[in-house]
Parts: C-alpha cells; structure tokens; sequence
C-alpha cells in the first residue's frame, strides 16, 4: 500500500517536474515563432514590392444607386414619402434567420441629395482606394427619372470624385428587377429614333463636359446596362451618340456595354457586325452570385473590365412574395481575398495599353438588394477596407503584363541555362477537371507556384489522370509560356478507370514514368520525382532541400488531412470549432507517457506538418522520391497503392525504409513548402471559407454555391448551421450546437459530454437535449472514460472515440491533480 501511494506521488511530482520545464522551453519558444496569420495573406516586405506598370493601372469603380430622396415619380408610384429606406425597414431578417444589413449609426437613414451625405459617400471612396462612381442614370421614353442627385452634384461637385454614368434602361416594374413582374410595369420604355436620341445625347451633355467625367484613352465612357433591350437599333444608336460626342468636342465616346447571362458566353444578336467598344460585368448578371466564379469568366470584348459585388440579399424587395434571393455567407474577409485574386487576373490579362483597366464594383449603396460596402451595422466600414487592403496586397504582390513580359525574358534566358543541366526534380502533374479555372483550386496556381520556385532546376510533365473531359488542359499549359512544362498525353491503350469515390487509379502516372526517356528526356534523367496533383501550390522554398542526397526527401504539408489529424485540433468540442483554426498559437505535440499516463504539452508550430515515411504523417505531394532509384527497383505506384492497405502511401513509404533500406531526410525549417489542396490556408487565399464539419467527407473549402448545394435537401435555408457565427469571424461556418449534439449522437459516440473539457479547470459541460439539462464535471467525466476503459467496447468506431477522449482527459489531468487518486465504483 505505501509503495502504491510512492508510486503515486512520484507521478504526481514528475507530471509537474515535466509540465514546468515545458512552460519554460515554451515561453522562450514563443518568442522566436513567427505565427501564421490566416485571416488574410501576410503582406511581402516592401523590399520586395512588385514593380510598377508605365503602360496600366487599376482603376476600381463603384456603382451608386440614388433612391434615397422624395420624388414625384416614387410618391405616385408607391405611395407617398417613398424611398428605398421604405423598403429596407420593412424586414429585419432573411430566409436564413440573418439580420438583412442596415447603415451603420454613423450615417443613418440618409437622404441622398444633402450635401453632406454626398460629400461623405465621396470622401469614403477616396480613402478606401476607389478612383471613381458610377452613376445609375434614368430616361424613359424621353424624359429624365430620379435625376437630381446627379444634378446636385452638377451644382455643388459633390461627391467629389471621377465618375461616368450608366444608363439603366430597362422598364421599372412591379418586381424591381424590369421584368415586369406578372406584366405590371410601372414606367415603360420607348427608345425613339434619331430626335429622341439627340433629345438624350443634349440632356446628358452638361455630365459629358463635366472636368471629373471619365475617359478612357481620350474618350468618355458611357455604360449601358442592358443593351440586349435595346435590340437592333441599338448599334445605330450607339454610332450616333460617338459621331455627337466627336462633334461637340468631346473627343469621342465609348460605350461599355454590360454583360448579361451569368457565366454564359454567349454573343448578343446585336453585336453581330456591331462589336462594342467595351464590355463590364455587372455581377450578378455577369457571373452569377458565387465570387468564386467571377475571375474564370471569359473575356467577351478586346476591352473588357470585369467586376464584381459584395453581397446579395433581396428580401427588403421581397418581404412576402418569396421571391427573395440571398447569399447567406458573406463577409469583408472573403471579399478581400477575392479582390486580390480579380485584381491578379486584370493585372495577368489587361486591356489594349491606352485603354483603362476599370472594375466595376456594385454596389455603394444598394441596401435594398443587401449590396452595399457603405458602412453597416453589421460589418462597419470592412467592405471600404476590404478593398484598400486588396490593393494594397495586389500592390505588393502581382505585376501587370508589360512587366512579366520583361520577367519572362530574364527567365527564358535562365531557363535555356537550366536546360542544359540535370534536374534536380521531375515533378508530375495529375491534372483533371476538377483543376479547371472555374474551380477553387486550379492547374494555373499550380504552374504558377512551380515557376515562382527559388531553384529552377525543375521540369514538369502534366497528364490527364483520368479519361474525363477535360478540352482547356492543353490550353492551361500553353499559356503558362514555359519550356520546363510539358504535356504529355497518356495513351489510349491505358485503361484508366473512372474514379468512384476516393478511389485513384496510378496507371496513368506509372505510364508517364515509363514514357519520360521518349516523351521528356529531361525529366528522366532528374535526380528525383515529386507526384502531385494540379490543385496542389509549392512555395516559393519548397525545391531549396534538394541539394541533399537522401533516397526520400520529405516537406512541410498544409493539408485537411493534417488539419484533421492535428493532435491539437482532433478532439473539439461545438464551441472551439473553427475558433481553434484561427487561433495563430495553435502548437506542434510533445507526448510524455509516464506510468501509462498520456500528457500532451504544446510547443508550436503552424497548421502544416512534415511528411515522413510512416502510415500517418506521409504525404505523396509532399516527398521527393530518389528517380534512379525507384525505377532501378522497378517500383509501380499501381500495384503497390493496390497492394498495401490503407492509407496506401504511407504504407508504401515504410516499405521502402524498412523493406527496401531507402533513406529519409526530413523537412528543413518549419516553415510551409507545400499546400495540399484543399488547404484551410490557401482556401482562404481563394476568397472563399471553411467548413469545419465533425464529419471529414464534409470538411473541406467551399464557396456559398457549394455549400448551399449540400444542403439543399436536407436542409434548404441551412437551419442546423451557425450563420452567425460565420457572419461574426468570415472565415469559417460550423453546425450549429444543436444539430453538433445530435450528429455525434448519431455516430455511436457515448461520451460527448466530454467535447468541452478545455472550458476551466472543472470543465462542465452543458448538454441540452430534449429539455433536459445535466453537469457533468472534469472529474465525472475522468472516471467515466476509466470504466469505459475497463469494458472495451466491441464496436471499432466507438472504441477509437474513447482512446482519443481519454487521451484528452490526460491532457488536461494536471489541472485537476486530486483526481487522480483511484475512482470509487459508483
């Protein structure tokens, strides 16, 4: 008995000994540990600053909605006092339980044509980087409508800013969206002939003359919103507005004509010998509602400025006709990172020099529409900011054409160099339709961050893994303009299953690997092979390991198997779901086993860990394999992905250490080499959010049409998720409690009372089911895990649960010393 309570004390001593000297080697750790901001990308050093273009600029736009104020047309039409506040007051919330956003206190309920309101609407976008508005403009069958906020700023310059004008020429109707909802309209449209066009042309001129009106290339620009409604008599129309503009001395006109159909490229009749002078996007019509889409969109004109907008929410319009249309998952964050990535494609893709480079966001202040980036109640000034940010990083990080032309000369240059010596890696790419451009993750970013690889000394074969259609692969290549990428088709006499779930056939990569002598005689002879898939990104240090000569060389990997498997992030409870994500401590795991008793101490890292040749931590993409080798052995990723069981990659690893006497070096540095996509890190980079479901199949990166997509059976308006909790931090959605508590209920977890032991030191837990209400403390739940212990449950699943809860239990132990005297059977 005494010898019992020795060994009982000394452990007691030692898990303190232990946890002291942790808390030190952590304090001092901490202050060297760079920690990873996920919210949005770091920004470079200015050191590093991407050149300046002599031939472009961006020039963000912003479109304005002017309904703000009283006017006769509006009183007659929808009653007295009427203005779009009407509407906005009516609905507090959407179809998704979301409060629809209002204005910030800071501007209230405003009206439209007070100066001071127009004063701070323009002093806001100067400060938050856009360089001009874009006004709607009204005229119906010959006369202006909704006309005097344009006319006050004619008289007092306010908002003192760059602006053009658009033409929303279609009918107001009952639907406020033109359609004319169930054949009400309200006021129609008759276009007229030649003096009803002078009679616009002249009604706009004193706009044409203002100084702030914009050009482009020594023309004012006017956009057209839908220019499909005007027909065939439109390009006459359009020809005798430039022959008027050059005629009074305005030095011409474009028109932008507006994009309609979403992601449709169809050409409108109209321009059939008729091409525009210039085409925008206005989103939604242009693209659809998911942002994730909006940089894949195909240019339609030689110049084309793309666009975008901020959110979606038409319930104010339509508080009882369910006729509504929201976008539930919305947020400044995302919005930032989906700016940088429209301003990279501009900037990869820009117009003819001499023409602008506009984007057209919409909208300053639809609060009707839920689309506004004026400050709200919801969200403050974050959209503004949001979008200086962008440019900022975009500043910092992208250079326009002319200069990757100039680039791309000093590469060609070393790539000829390069050539000519053995590479140190062949990196094979397994590219399918899943890494088009219309998708998150795509071979482009791929390509991109190979070729943004401080080692050159690199080629790459890209291949079709499986036999679906896939038509733009060729395309993706060529124009990534490097002769260190090639691609190669795999022959047809390769049967290549179609892949069914998870299932992966490597026949196609094991042909390419018997074909490189013929096919690239470069890559055959590199020193080692790296097998990835085009969804995958390296960074910019990821090839600097390869000058060691290990048979296996393994890389730091983000992936969401590593998130998943994250010793940290394994076991959370409802509350720490993707709060833990976003946590920049989240730490590397020291595991002390002293007398069977498992205690964790954390003492940093990041979300990627490194690939080494054991079951659980190999990664594929993230290992250079020793090429002479692995083809002097006459080794076949087939048959031994087939062979072995799962996870078949890291049982192949141990195979060649072990079995085979292949040697291993580990990653240098702990920084990130490689993002296996889906990443939570580059989900983010995307502009697009995570999803931190209990269930893997279900974790994963996703953009609002995705995740709505999932739901839409099950459950449509998204009730069992936690809007709010996204609509709070933008970067990650979550079940809500409720729908957690009955998924693990379901999943044959018996204690998931337990989830919430990190709250404090006696960790209760409340558990809300069925209008029941119980505590079970710390010390409840300790010895609960010990008699399931004893018991061992039959059932697999739940058995793996009880390991991973009591190891957490163990975790937290030195909290509550006292418990861990022998339990009383209860």
């Amino acid at each position: 008995m005494m010898v019992l309570q020795f060994n009982r004390h000394f452990q007691k001593l030692a898990i303190l000994s232990i946890l002291l000297l942790c808390t030190s080697l952590l304090y001092f750790h901490q202050s060297s540990i760079p920690y990873l901001q996920h919210q949005i990308p770091p920004l470079p050093s200015k050191n590093h600053a991407a050149e300046a273009s002599k031939s472009y600029s961006l020039k963000p736009l912003v479109y304005i909605f002017p309904q703000y104020y009283v006017f006769e047309d509006n009183n007659k039409l929808h009653g007295e006092n009427f203005t779009e506040w009407v509407n906005v007051k009516k609905v507090t919330h959407n179809s998704f339980g979301l409060e629809t956003i209002r204005p910030h206190e800071s501007i209230g309920f405003y009206n439209g044509l007070e100066f001071r309101t127009r004063e701070r609407q323009g002093r806001f976008l100067r400060d938050h980087g856009f360089y001009g508005a874009v006004f709607h403009h009204y005229w119906f069958a010959g006369r202006p409508v909704m006309e005097h906020v344009i006319q006050k700023m004619l008289e007092d310059g306010e908002p003192n800013i760059p602006f053009m004008l658009s033409w929303a020429n279609e009918p107001w109707s009952a639907r406020w969206d033109g359609s004319g909802g169930n054949g009400k309209v309200l006021i129609a449209q008759d276009y007229g002939l030649h003096v009803a066009w002078r009679k616009h042309f002249e009604w706009l001129l004193p706009f044409f003359r203002h100084p702030q009106y914009i050009r482009s290339n020594g023309k004012i620009q006017f956009v057209v919103y839908n220019p499909t409604h005007i027909g065939h008599i439109g390009p006459r129309m359009f020809a005798a507005f430039r022959q008027w503009a050059i005629e009074e001395g305005l030095g011409g006109m474009d028109i932008i004509e507006t994009r309609w159909g979403e992601g449709s490229d169809r050409i409108p009749d109209s321009w059939a010998g008729h091409p525009p002078d210039a085409v925008n996007e206005f989103a939604p019509h242009a693209g659809g509602r998911d942002q994730a889409l909006f940089s894949s969109l195909k240019k339609m004109a030689r110049v084309y400025h793309r666009g975008t907008l901020a959110c979606w929410d038409t319930t104010p319009r339509h508080p009882t006709d369910h006729l509504a249309v929201s976008l539930p998952t919305c947020h400044p964050r995302t919005w930032q990172n989906h700016l940088v990535e429209m301003f990279r494609k501009i900037k990869a893709e820009p117009n003819p020099i001499g023409a602008e480079n506009f984007f057209f966001v919409n909208a300053l202040n639809e609060w009707g529409e839920g689309n506004s980036i004026e400050p709200s109640a919801q969200f403050g000034d974050g959209y503004g900011t949001a979008m200086k940010n962008a440019i900022d990083i975009s500043e910092r990080e992208h250079v326009w054409a002319d200069i990757a032309n100039e680039m791309s000369l000093a590469r060609d240059k070393e790539v000829s160099a390069v050539l000519e010596r053995k590479p140190d890696v062949c990196v094979l790419i397994r590219a399918s339709p899943a890494n088009a451009e219309d998708r998150i993750f795509k071979l482009s970013a791929t390509l991109r961050s190979l070729q943004a690889q401080h080692n050159p000394n690199w080629r790459a074969v890209v291949y079709q893994s499986d036999r679906a259609t896939f038509p733009e692969l060729g395309m993706l290549i060529t124009e990534a303009l490097d002769a260190r990428i090639m691609h190669v088709e795999v022959s047809k006499d390769i049967v290549i299953p179609i892949p069914e779930g998870k299932d992966e056939s490597f026949l196609a990569t094991d042909w390419v690997i018997r074909s490189l002598a013929a096919s690239n005689p470069g890559c055959a002879i590199a020193r080692y092979l790296l097998v990835t898939t085009g969804s995958n990104t390296y960074e910019p240090g990821a090839f600097d390991s390869l000058s060691q000569s290990q048979d296996l060389i393994g890389l730091n990997v983000e992936s969401r198997q590593r998130v998943w498997d994250h010793p940290q992030l394994q076991e959370k409870s409802w509350a720490t779901r993707c709060s833990q994500l976003q946590d920049v401590r989240i730490r590397s795991i020291i595991i002390i086993t002293i007398h069977e008793l498992t205690i964790l101490i954390q003492l940093g890292s990041k979300l990627c860990t490194h690939s080494a040749p054991t079951l659980s931590t190999f990664d594929l993409s993230a290992t250079f394999f020793n090429l002479d080798k692995f083809q002097a052995e006459n080794h076949s990723f087939d048959r031994v992905f087939h062979d072995f069981p799962h996870p078949q990659d890291g049982s192949f690893a141990e195979y060649l250490v072990k079995q085979r006497d292949w040697s291993f070096a580990p990653p240098q540095g702990r920084e990130c080499h490689v993002r296996h996509n889906p990443a939570y890190t580059s989900c983010l980079k995307t502009g697009n959010f995570w999803f931190d479901s209990p269930i893997y199949e279900e974790v994963g990166c996703y953009s609002t049409t995705k995740l709505i997509h999932l739901f839409e059976k099950t459950s449509p308006n998204l009730e069992v998720l936690d809007l709010e909790f996204f609509r709070k931090n933008g970067y990650c959605v979550r079940y809500k409690e409720g729908a957690y508590a009955r998924m693990l209920a379901a999943s044959g977890n018996v204690i998931p009372v337990l989830e919430a032991l990190h709250v404090d030191a006696n960790c209760p837990y409340m558990e809300h089911s069925e209008g029941t209400n119980r505590a079970i403390t710390f010390g409840h739940g300790l010895k609960r895990c010990w008699y399931t212990n004893q018991r061992q449950p039959d059932n697999k699943q739940s058995r793996d649960i009880l390991k991973k809860t009591c190891r957490n239990i163990a975790c937290l132990a030195y909290r509550l010393m006292p418990l861990f005297a022998s339990p009383s059977h209860e």
